[in-house]
């Protein structure tokens, strides 16, 4: 049985899982560092102002005191700048004039968290407030916020550090997890494998817990047994069966002949003619029977583990076993292209297949007619060819001097076939017909 990938795609699957999870843990961690820098800078540009405020009580609201509020800016700004604690400060006028860090007031600014300003100072993205003077005038002030290399490389050597830790916990745990199902699920197909080759008396183990995988297990013990008590039903029946008709028939083919003898003896040709055809059907009825039992005993009837064999031996012992009697009755020449095979299975049944193969060719082949038996194998299957000269099909199949007119001769062919997990082939040709018997090795 090959080796299942689940373990492995599973382990991969969490793994890949984990790794997600962790890249949407480290883009969140990276969305609030952003957002705590820039309210850190907006929260002090708010504090300034505050001071700016405190330092000129009630300018800010005078209509009057604008000169005085852009001096006392232009200082802070100076100031700012030699003690390196950067502000941006920008001063518009009610007529449009900016005063400022630069003659620009910054386009791009925006709203922030209802009471902010989001914005761009000297190619430096910042946060502030932004205050509508008394005079009309409005005022921008922000602080630099803060780079995110540190925060970055930090994150992204503890994001890889983890993410290795998470994809080796992660594989582990789900080849662990799942090597413990796919044991379980090996032992069903060993069990399916075993129920295959006729050992229907096969069963899982019960254990404990009870999940979804043991109650498939207990209901495919269950659906064994029912198959089970099927089967034995079966087997009873064709032995009662067989008990009850062999003894019958055998009496009846034992006054037929009687008859005969007699009918000889009293010159009653006729007699005697009737009770010879009439034996003669019988045994063919006989052969029928007996092939319905062999047919049986192949379907329902458990056999011994499958061994390695040589099938051309297995074929060389099929065709002798009809090889004198079709030269001297019938004058058909049987001829092997066997190529050296070594099998898996079960040689009592590949012969007893092949056997039936031969006969059916040879009884439907005329007199002078070539048997062509031929087999080849590669790493799979095994092709048993029996190549006819006869009617070819349908009629080959269904011919009562075939198969005693019931068809279980290649019936018995293609049990023999389920039972190596392959099939039976058929096929007419210009001359004969062709059926391909496929095992697999």
């Amino acid at each position: 049985m090959a080796p299942l990938k689940l373990p492995l795609r599973t382990g991969l699957l969490l793994a890949l899982f984990s790794a997600l999870a962790l890249g949407i843990s480290i883009g969140g961690l990276v969305l609030v560092d952003r957002e705590a820098r820039r309210l850190e800078a907006a929260t002090g540009a708010a504090r300034d102002l505050a001071e700016i405020e405190a330092k000129l009580p009630g300018a800010l609201a005078d209509p009057q005191s604008g000169p005085l509020v852009a001096s006392a800016l232009a200082e802070i700004g100076q100031l700012a700048g030699e003690t390196q604690q950067p502000r941006f400060i920008f001063l518009r006028g009610a007529d449009g004039t900016v005063r400022g860090e630069t003659a620009i007031w910054p386009t791009d600014a925006r709203p922030y968290q209802e009471k902010y300003q989001l914005f761009t100072a000297r190619g430096v993205p910042a946060a502030g407030v932004a205050r509508r003077l008394g005079d009309g005038a409005e005022l921008l002030i922000g602080r630099p916020v803060p780079g995110s290399a540190p925060v970055r490389t930090s994150l992204t050597i503890w994001g890889l550090a983890a993410a290795v830790l998470l994809l080796g916990l992660s594989a582990a745990t789900g080849i662990t997890i799942s090597r413990q199902t796919t044991r379980r699920i090996a032992r069903m197909n060993a069990l399916c494998e075993r129920v295959e080759e006729g050992d229907v008396d096969a069963r899982l183990p019960e254990e404990a817990p009870v999940d979804e995988l043991e109650q498939l297990g207990r209901h495919m013990n269950r659906m064994l047994e029912e198959l089970a008590r099927r089967l034995d039903a079966l087997r009873s029946a064709s032995d009662n069966l067989a008990h009850d008709l062999r003894t019958p028939l055998s009496r009846v083919q034992g006054h037929l002949s009687r008859v005969e003898s007699l009918a000889l003896k009293s010159d009653n040709v006729s007699a005697a003619e009737e009770a010879a055809l009439a034996s003669i059907e019988l045994d063919r009825l006989m052969r029928a029977f007996n092939a319905l039992l062999d047919l049986r005993e192949i379907e329902t009837e458990p056999t011994s583990p499958p061994q390695f064999f040589d099938l051309a031996l297995v074929i060389a012992d099929a065709v002798e076993l009809h090889e004198a009697v079709a030269e001297d009755q019938k004058g058909v020449r049987i001829e092997r292209r066997v190529a050296p095979c070594r099998m898996r299975g079960h040689a009592s049944l590949v012969l007893r297949a092949v056997a039936n193969l031969v006969d059916n060719a040879v009884k439907v082949s005329p007199r002078g007619a070539v048997v062509l038996v031929e087999s080849d194998c590669d790493a799979r299957e095994v092709r048993i060819r029996v190549i006819d000269e006869g009617p070819g099909f349908p009629s080959f199949s269904r011919s009562p001097s075939t198969l005693g007119g019931h068809g279980i001769g290649l019936s018995i062919v293609r049990a023999v076939a389920r039972r190596h997990g392959g099939r039976l082939e058929t096929a007419s040709g210009a001359t004969g017909a062709t059926v391909t018997l496929i095992l697999r090795k």
